[in-house]
């Protein structure tokens, strides 16, 4: 019974040191690999790498949107030119959006449970945008 007890204790014990030592090496290197994951779009749209420092130009007839992609340390611009309702995956950190599109069509982005956040009518103005509450945008 005595050796069973101790037996116990030594898996515990080592179980507790080894949790230790995989907490605080993964932890680093899974923070460290989830933070470097380019933002994706879908449906998938065309996008665009800008070095950093300069804006984004948008074509007429597109929706663009900005967004800073970690992997390759530049603006991605994703070109939304079908009609559509766009989802977003790893969008952090404030981007630029511009709306070029023709006949008036308006942008809207949307958080997660549908609620409109925030509208843009078309204008040769790339204002800024918080990605962060944004899951969903309709361009038209």
């Amino acid at each position: 019974m005595r050796t069973k007890r101790s037996l116990l204790g030594v898996i515990g014990t080592m179980t507790l040191v080894l949790g230790l030592v995989c907490a605080s090496g993964s932890a680093q290197a899974a923070s460290s690999t989830t933070s470097a994951v380019s933002p994706t779009i879908s449906p998938a749209a065309p996008s665009q790498l800008v070095p950093s420092g300069d804006h984004i130009t948008c074509d007429t007839g597109n929706f663009c949107a900005g967004v800073w992609d970690p992997t390759v340390n530049q603006w991605r611009v994703f070109f939304l030119y079908h009609c559509n309702r766009y989802y977003l995956s790893n969008w952090h950190g404030t981007g630029e959006v511009m709306n070029s599109q023709t006949d008036n069509a308006q942008a809207t982005l949307y958080g997660q449970n549908g609620n409109v956040i925030q509208t843009f009518p078309v204008s040769t103005d790339a204002p800024d945008v918080d990605w962060e509450p944004v899951w969903s945008i309709r361009n038209c």
